[in-house]
């Protein structure tokens, strides 16, 4: 017996398992759509209506059942209305997505059995409306809500009102091309332009020569008005509706074409001026490329003027320069370059400056600024005479600092404030025990160290008196008595952009020193 139960138990147990899983197939498997019941002559006798907020249903008329599984469940009947609707027209998923996110109405005809039935769908204020009818015999007439009938008026009269108060011209032609409608605007134009009888009548008299092209096109067309005046309009025409009219629209660029108009016009003189000026110009648009340039920039570079009016870009100019030998080589040419082509990102104005030494000793300075838009204007200027003049004049500076170190007289010169501004070697070795050393920076400071190494005069009391209250305005001189016993000649003389110096003059026969200014100063002290 027990042989028989153990043998008999793994067809037990494939038994239960077959029905267990039976039983979870037919309960948690798919359920199917709540079946539609079928059309009667009925059904649709009067128009079923859902209203939708934020994709509840919050209205539905009675007797709905054969659109909407029962019972109705209000969170998830957007989505079973379209399924259902997607039967009797293909598109009608499509339509109800598109009405929720845009709001945009439609109208789809379909069959329920033998019945011809119209969906439509509009947007009511904060809901959405969807309107399910059939249509009359011979389909001369569809039931309606008058609600949705209502809304989808308005919403025609909002879009009717819309083109008639609209700028833009706009109009509809047939296949032969005459006008069968138009707004507004495009009335009180063709009255501007042809006259007011040219207003009256159909087909109304066409502004725009119609073109060929069956595609959509966007062009200019230009328009005389009756004084022989131009107007240019941008006209766009969509393709061909399935009505057979072509929609057209036109948009006025009087105020775009004067601007242009008024913009080459700068340029042109912007060009011409600059053409005098003797400094290279390159002025680069916020796209990189070469807007503006004047023949001095030609004369400096020696680059084509035929390949710089091809607009090239700032990497291509500066690249061209430097294959060219037209500039010098940077240490890092990618870095400088980058450092030039990145001035237009910065969000103010940045300026990048540096001086180039040619071959022959000439000297450019490149000066790049970037104008705050993305536009970027380098200037090439020829810095040649400027650098010769200046080292000449440095030249010249040279040979007069050696003369007036080779002065025999001890000077000093100050400004009108009293600070020392040069002393020669003679001045600080009559003052200084070391000649290495500096004289006081001002002149207060000098006058202790003069009447120190000095007898008693009131001459250094009356330059202190003078300098301070209106500076040194004429020259003046006094003899004073040096520590050693020698005699020097101490002269005060006005300069220009009233700076004075104070000047020592030996007097010979004064006698030999026996002790230098110094020594005797810190023997008086001592």
């Amino acid at each position: 017996m027990l042989a028989m139960l153990s043998a008999a138990m793994p067809f037990f147990v494939g038994l239960a398992s077959g029905i267990a899983a039976l039983i979870a197939v037919l309960f948690l498997g798919p359920r199917p759509r709540a079946q539609q019941h079928a059309p009667t002559a009925e059904i649709l006798s009067e128009p079923r209506v859902f209203q939708f907020r934020n994709g509840y249903l919050t209205e539905h008329s009675d007797n709905v059942s054969f659109l909407l599984p029962s019972p109705i469940d209000n969170l998830t009947a957007w989505n079973d209305l379209r399924d259902s609707l997607s039967d009797i027209h293909r598109d009608a998923s499509a339509a109800l997505r598109t009405l929720d996110e845009t709001g945009r109405p439609f109208k789809l005809t379909g069959t329920f059995g033998p019945d011809e039935v119209v969906i439509l769908g509009c947007r009511d204020g904060l809901d959405l409306r969807v309107t399910v009818s059939a249509a009359g015999e011979q389909r001369s007439a569809v039931r309606i809500d008058l609600s949705s009938l209502q809304a989808m008026e308005d919403e025609i009269a909002m879009l009717s009102r819309a083109n008639e108060t609209s700028p833009v011209l706009s109009w509809a032609v047939d296949a032969e091309g005459r006008i069968v409608w138009c707004n507004a605007a495009y009335i009180a134009v063709v009255k501007r332009f042809v006259g007011s009888d040219a207003a009256h009548g159909w087909p109304l008299h066409p502004l725009f020569a119609e073109d060929d092209g069956l595609g959509p096109v966007r062009t200019r067309r230009k328009v005389r008005d009756g004084a022989g005046h131009e107007h240019w309009f941008e006209v766009t025409s969509p393709s061909v509706a399935d009505n057979k009219l072509r929609l057209m629209h036109a948009l006025s660029l009087d105020v775009v074409i004067k601007a242009e108009e008024s913009l080459r016009g700068f340029i042109s003189t912007l060009t011409t001026s600059l053409g005098f000026l003797p400094t290279g110009i390159a002025i680069f648009d916020r796209n990189g490329h070469l807007a503006v340039f004047n023949p001095a920039l030609l004369d400096m570079t020696g680059l084509d003027g035929a390949w710089l009016s091809r607009r090239p870009r700032l990497e291509e100019f500066l690249d061209t320069l430097r294959d060219s030998g037209r500039m010098p080589e940077p240490r890092d040419y990618k870095a400088w370059r980058d450092a030039i082509t990145k001035l237009g990102q910065a969000e103010k104005s940045v300026t990048f400056a540096e001086t180039w030494t040619m071959p022959g000793n000439a000297a450019y300075r490149l000066t790049g600024r970037s104008q705050g838009d993305g536009a970027i204007t380098l200037m090439l200027e020829d810095m040649t005479s400027d650098l010769a003049t200046a080292r000449t004049d440095r030249d010249r500076q040279n040979v007069l600092l050696g003369l007036f170190e080779d002065m025999s007289s001890a000077m000093t010169i100050f400004d009108t404030g009293g600070s020392l501004l040069l002393a020669n070697a003679a001045a600080k070795s009559l003052w200084l025990d070391d000649e290495s050393g500096e004289l006081p920076d001002t002149l207060e400071r000098c006058i202790r160290l003069w009447s120190a190494g000095t007898a008693p005069n009131a001459a250094w009391a009356d330059l202190r008196s003078e300098a301070r209250a209106r500076g040194v305005r004429a020259e003046w001189s006094v003899v004073l008595d040096l520590r050693d016993g020698r005699e020097v000649e101490r002269a005060v003389k006005p300069m220009q952009k009233r700076r004075f110096s104070v000047t020592f003059h030996g007097i010979e026969g004064s006698g030999p020193a026996t002790l230098s200014p110094a020594q005797a100063r810190h023997a008086l002290l001592a």
